[in-house]
């Protein structure tokens, strides 16, 4: 009976295994019989965008191969950090974006500053594969793991239950939603850009960590729950009706998929099973927040105007003329006039491109607006807080870089950690930096999620050290905002941990 078990074990590894070089054949001929089809029926001349659909192809076979060998191996996790990344940014900014700008959906104006289009949008595709793939190699090699192994050993044993997280959890909830309201009434929180940085400024952003803590924690409180007290509904309420509070205050496209995200991470790791109809909900969820993100984020940006300063008075009226627009606006115009913004927002090839066609040529003039060598100066300055360095020079600006690859700052445009390892150290940089990054995504989840010991509070930890890695932002801060966010977690850990002791001593 053992053995005919084994034996049938090892029939069902075999077919897990043996999808793997078939779904790479299929690619490979796909790719091959596009690029035959576009070649004999010289379908550049009839459609000019068409050029980047076998590149997205490519580029999206790429992106999506560790999630597809996870699946194939029975592993598959949406919250793996190679399959977050793939889902949540490089793959709709970047396959996505080249489809979008294949079909003529969106055309910046920074589309002049690329030279030859048809060769460095193809590259900027490169450039992301290989970075992905990077990534994919640094999650695989041993370091990250063995790391992992030797820091678990001194990982403290607590095992927190449902009903003992939701004093610590509301209260880190308030607390993050203080700083928000500090941050709101200096002029530095939601679609607001700062003029002049302040010496708290960055540790205000940094205690926002404590929101998403506390959210996340309560979320896993509820789905673990085996009792349904007064408590648990008390609890449900609140985290339900900061929905809709963050995303009118934080003004964002993404500001209520941001809520939503935690949700689903929460009851994925909470030990129940993941059924079709409930995989189906949170993807109708995320569509819609997405959608009506978009809706609300646009008209408040249109409304507003600009990024300007505004007192907290003004922020709310602004919330409450939004809402009012919305609501009696157009559907149909309101609907076009969101979806467009959500193109132009999705489609980030384009902006990467313009590094691509241009750091050569602008590497000169970097160190003028304090770009050069920016993931080196950046990685050691951001660690001496401003508190210590209050004329410390800001960190990677943004605005410095729109300006230079641009000729426009007063927006910040995508950079992308591809972007900014191609402009420090060349094309080979974007591999190396990406197999550094791997490492690192390796090591938090196997230290907090593949652990041996599982515990809510390695989940709650995951969930902020595995966000704050940003596909959009500058490569130079990860290392800062590693640091400065596994602080913030350990000092909110600790807090837990002295009111749930404090509870169980009572």
């Amino acid at each position: 009976m053992a053995a005919a078990n084994l034996h049938n074990q090892a029939k069902i590894s075999e077919r897990r295994r043996f999808p793997l070089p078939v779904i790479g054949l299929w690619g490979f001929v796909a790719v091959a019989a596009i690029s035959l089809i576009w070649i004999e029926n010289d379908l550049g001349h009839s459609f000019p965008g068409f050029y980047l659909l076998p590149w997205c192809l490519l580029t999206g076979i790429c992106v999506l191969a560790p999630s597809a060998y996870m699946f194939v191996r029975g592993r598959f996790d949406f919250f793996n950090p190679l399959t977050f990344a793939a889902w949540s940014y490089v793959f709709p900014a970047f396959v996505g974006g080249g489809l979008i700008i294949a079909f003529g959906a969106v055309n910046p104006y920074f589309m002049t500053f690329i030279d030859d289009p048809e060769y460095n949008l193809p590259l900027s595709l490169v450039y992301v594969a290989v970075g992905f793939l990077g990534l994919w190699l640094g999650y695989s090699l041993p370091v990250g793991r063995y790391i992992a192994e030797k820091l678990e050993r001194r990982l403290p044993d607590w095992q927190w239950s449902s009903s003992e997280v939701w004093l610590p959890g509301i209260l880190l909830l308030l607390a993050g939603i203080a700083v928000n309201l500090i941050g709101f009434v200096q002029g530095i929180m939601g679609f607001q850009r700062i003029t002049e940085i302040g010496v708290f400024d960055s540790a205000l952003f940094f205690l926002l960590t404590m929101v998403g803590i506390g959210y996340i924690l309560l979320w896993l409180g509820i789905f673990t729950s085996e009792r349904r007290t007064g408590a648990f509904y008390l609890v449900l309420a609140v985290v339900i009706a900061f929905i809709p509070i963050r995303l009118a205050l934080l003004a964002s496209r993404a500001g209520l998929l941001i809520s939503i995200i935690p949700i689903a991470m929460a009851f994925g790791y909470s030990g129940r099973r993941l059924r079709p109809r409930t995989a189906a909900i949170f993807g109708v969820l995320v569509v819609l927040a997405v959608l009506i993100g978009s809706v609300y984020g646009t008209a408040f940006r249109n409304i507003k105007g600009s990024e300007a300063r505004v007192n907290a008075g003004d922020y709310v009226g602004l919330v409450s003329d939004t809402v009012e627009y919305v609501l009696n606006q157009n559907t149909a115009t309101l609907a076009a006039d969101s979806l467009q913004a959500l193109a132009d927002r999705i489609e980030n090839l384009s902006s990467l491109a313009v590094v691509v066609a241009n750091y050569e040529q602008l590497a000169p003039y970097e160190a003028s607006y304090g770009l050069q060598n920016n993931i080196i100066n950046d990685a050691m300055t951001s660690l001496v807080p401003r508190v210590v360095w209050p004329d410390k020079p800001g960190t990677s600006d943004a605005r410095a870089y729109s300006d230079l690859y641009f000729n426009y700052g007063e927006n910040s445009f995508a950079i992308t950690p591809f972007g900014d390892l191609l402009r420090n150290f060349g094309p080979i940089g974007v591999p190396l930096g990406m197999i550094l990054l791997g490492i690192y995504l390796r090591l938090i989840y196997r230290l907090l999620i593949e652990t041996p010991s599982p515990a809510i509070w390695k989940k709650v930890a995951y969930f902020p050290l595995l966000t704050v890695v940003s596909y959009e932002g500058f490569y130079a801060t990860l290392l800062p905002g590693v640091i400065r966010t596994l602080f913030v977690v350990i000092l909110s850990l600790l807090v837990c941990r002295f009111l749930i002791g404090s509870r169980s001593r009572a």
